[in-house]
């Protein structure tokens, strides 16, 4: 890939997250790297807290009498939840992924660079 990508990747990076620090040149690193697990984490704790939530909210359907309507609505507020919740696994997917891309694409780099400087280097 052409050296010219790479401040457009970077670009597309910090887009997603919308993150001033990724907004850096691209050789520095930024003031606070990305916690990728703790974001996992955090959504899949969230994701446990709407399952249970969803399911009391079930269980108190059927102590009602239009259990059906009851059910409907519980089923499509879960839905809502964890659509949102799965976005944002998306996002932190594409952007994890971003990442890497740009530590492979500044590896490639750097090793053309240091093959060009040998090559200069050796008459």
């Amino acid at each position: 890939m052409k050296p010219a990508l790479l401040p457009v990747l970077v670009f597309l990076v910090a887009g997603i997250v919308g993150s001033p620090q990724l907004l850096a040149a691209p050789d520095e690193a930024p003031a606070v790297p990305l916690q990728v697990p703790q974001e996992r984490l955090r959504i899949q704790q969230l994701r446990l807290q709407h399952e249970a939530t969803a399911q009391r909210a079930q269980t108190d359907c059927y102590q009602k009498f239009a259990v059906s309507d009851c059910l409907r609505q519980v089923r499509a507020q879960k839905r809502l939840a964890l659509d949102d919740l799965r976005r944002q696994e998306v996002i932190l997917n594409d952007l994890e992924r971003q990442t890497k891309a740009i530590n492979t694409l500044n590896k490639i780099q750097q090793k053309g660079l240091e093959k060009a400087s040998r090559s200069t280097a050796q008459p």
